[in-house]
């Protein structure tokens, strides 16, 4: 990893803060944050996952939830887990609505107000930036302390990528993440058509896809609902054996514009959509139409947390569920086969509490906490014993996957997005999506015409941070 001087300057935090950028100057402007609680040096070793509680557990843990409606239930049961184990502490939870659009933002706004929560979700692709800034809280001695090993197991540095910066840990996950195939299994038993399989090729897909579209009459059926964004086509651009970067952690030069890449693109960001019409368009999907989950596409690239909104005991209850599973990504050009990956969970701001935010972060991420939290969500469970003895048979069960294998050889194979001082958020916010994707999605420009421009754009954002330091 980059070795970078880690404290930020005001001006830094807002060039990174894009739309939120008045909020992270206010951020900058904070005086300085409470210094960690230094956890006692000589304790006995609890067995993996364990959490060594303090000698008296006790007051209010504050805790900032990702507050996505797959969530917020799991958050309830383990808060209710925990509370009825330790009730002296009061956990005051606030969970963020729209979390995609508003989370970060409100994160900013309670740190730059001296209120930062003692605990608070974040992706493994944006904690960076508030590590660098100084504003969290080293995880090291206290992973150490407790032998809290299991969410960090080694030989894989898409979780060591996602969980440190500069040599510090900062991360504690409570999922896996990578995302796969899924296909809904009605469209393919209709047109007599086999499901696919981990020997499929990209232009099988497109042919599948092409194969089980019929927008003819008035209940439309596409092939593929493709997912518009960057990020989650990266999965096809890593595909190519090209990356969109120098280094995937602090990169120093944007590289969209390479033949490779520029191919892929044009298909899966304009091609799908206005020239084979396999995907549904933005109108298509208005008011919620057209989507694998109301049975009119066959395909969907996607992740754990997607399950409980095709198939669930609930949704069987109501026979609502769609009945599918899922594939691998399609082999292309690179012979790893790369998929996206990185760790998730929850991080400490600074604060004189501590040892009481780790205390209930640990039992958050340790085997009963995370259990509770992958079996209400479908994530994939932070350790990979918990992966196969527990979480791959519960699928099967719960949600009806028989192809749970998969994530586990995706995670496997997988890479990063980006890292580093720039969020990928801001990227994609303030450059990719505006010069590249709205033009090629909404039919106006090719992948040719617009990817020179994102790299033109892009490459202003990343030497403007690495001057400011």
């Amino acid at each position: 990893m980059k070795e970078v001087e880690t404290r930020l300057s005001r001006r830094e935090f807002l060039v990174l803060g894009g739309k939120s950028a008045a909020l992270a100057l206010l951020i900058a402007s904070c005086g300085p944050a409470a210094e960690p609680t230094t956890p006692p040096e000589e304790e006995p070793q609890a067995e993996p996952g364990a959490t060594e509680a303090p000698a008296k557990v006790a007051g209010t843990v504050t805790f900032l939830a990702w507050g996505d409606p797959a969530d917020i239930p799991a958050w309830d049961k383990i808060v209710e887990m925990y509370t009825a184990e330790y009730p002296d502490v009061k956990i005051e939870r606030t969970d963020v609505a729209d979390p995609n659009a508003n989370f970060y933002p409100k994160l900013q706004t309670m740190i730059a107000g001296g209120t930062p929560p003692n605990i608070s979700s974040f992706q493994g692709w944006e904690w960076q930036t508030y590590a660098d800034k100084e504003v969290l809280a080293p995880i090291d001695d206290y992973v150490a302390r407790d032998n809290f090993t299991a969410p960090y197991p080694e030989g894989y540095p898409t979780i060591d990528l996602s969980t440190v910066r500069d040599g510090k840990r900062y991360l504690i996950p409570m999922q896996l993440g990578t995302m796969v195939m899924f296909y809904a299994k009605k469209h393919f038993d209709d047109a007599g058509i086999p499901y696919p399989t981990e020997a499929w090729t990209m232009e099988e897909l497109i042919e599948i896809a092409q194969q089980l579209t019929d927008t003819s009459g008035d209940f439309k059926k596409f092939g593929l609902q493709a997912n518009g964004s960057w990020f989650r086509d990266i999965a096809y651009i890593r595909g190519t054996g090209k990356q969109e970067f120098d280094e995937l952690v602090d990169p120093k030069k944007a590289q969209f514009n390479q033949p490779e890449i520029v191919d892929m693109l044009q298909l899966m960001a304009y091609d799908v959509y206005h020239t084979l019409k396999v995907a549904p368009t933005a109108a298509d999907l208005e008011a919620g139409a057209n989507t694998i989950e109301t049975g009119n596409a066959a395909m969907k690239y996607e992740g754990a947390w997607f399950f409980p909104r095709l198939n669930s005991p609930e949704l069987r209850e109501e026979n609502k569920q769609v009945e599918f599973d899922v594939v691998l990504m399609p082999q292309a050009a690179d012979p790893d086969r790369p998929h996206r990956g990185w760790a998730e969970g929850i991080a400490l701001p600074k604060s004189d509490n501590e040892e009481g935010a780790w205390h209930f972060a640990s039992f958050m991420a340790g085997e009963e906490g995370d259990k509770v939290y992958s079996e209400t969500t479908g994530r994939i469970p932070n350790s990979f014993a918990l992966v196969e003895s527990f979480w791959i048979p519960m699928i099967k069960e719960r949600f009806g996957v028989e192809n749970g294998q998969a994530f586990l050889e995706a995670f496997k194979r997988s890479e990063v997005d980006v890292i580093g001082g720039v969020p990928r958020s801001k990227m994609w916010g303030e450059v990719v999506k505006p010069f590249g994707y709205d033009p090629m999605m909404g039919g106006s420009a090719t992948a040719a015409e617009v990817l020179p421009k994102v790299d033109e754009e892009l490459q202003k954002v990343i030497d403007e941070y690495w001057a400011s330091l």
